[in-house]
């Protein structure tokens, strides 16, 4: 339920030119105080897609939201450093990026999710995204361009996934068939592709 200083705040940063992270912050605050994404997306006059991506926007390191407070970092940066949400290593990239020439937001990004493993890569989909996420594996989805069902954040999970699968599809095949002399697993092959079981 609304009260009267929920339109207060809303009605003030309409008519007040603010830093756009005043209203991140403000977003956050009713957030706190239990509205509802819509209930702030209505008040704001934007979409709760707007109101979400606002919230992650303010959930990067507080060192980096003065920073950007201070226009000294871009809002396409800001938004780059959402793709980790480890503060300690948020700063740490900040600190490679502001000094050096490489510094646009995709090598951010880029530095963010080095050790992530994106949905497409031949392990994800052998064991696919939900027995990932069955298994306690945490996801990181884009919420600010395409990022192509997002990345598995627990690699060593992953890895251990798939070697129990292939596992079990050895044991399977052992006891379907009798009389093979040998069976070979496979988690990368020359041509790429899924992780393989031959037999003979």
């Amino acid at each position: 339920m609304r009260d009267a200083a929920f339109d207060i705040l809303a009605e003030n940063t309409q008519r007040v030119a603010l830093h756009p992270l005043d209203q991140f912050r403000a977003f956050v605050s009713l957030r706190y105080k239990g509205q509802i994404v819509a209930e702030i997306a209505a008040a704001f006059f934007v979409t709760p897609q707007t109101v979400t991506q606002r919230l992650k926007l303010a959930s990067v390191a507080p060192a980096l939201l003065e920073v950007y407070a201070e226009y000294d970092m871009t809002l396409e940066d800001l938004k780059a450093f959402t793709a980790n949400p480890d503060h300690a290593r948020q700063v740490q990239v900040w600190d490679v990026i502001n000094s050096s020439w490489n510094n646009e937001p995709f090598q951010i990004w880029r530095m963010l999710t080095e050790t992530s493993v994106r949905v497409s890569d031949r392990r994800a989909i052998f064991v696919g995204v939900d027995s990932y996420e069955a298994a306690g594996g945490t996801m990181l989805h884009d919420l600010f361009h395409g990022d192509d069902g997002g990345w598995l954040q627990d690699p060593a999970l992953l890895d251990r996934l798939v070697t129990e699968k292939i596992q079990a599809e050895v044991e399977t095949e052992t006891t379907a068939v009798e009389g093979w002399k040998w069976i070979e697993v496979a988690l990368d092959l020359p041509c790429g592709g899924c992780p393989v079981i031959r037999r003979q």
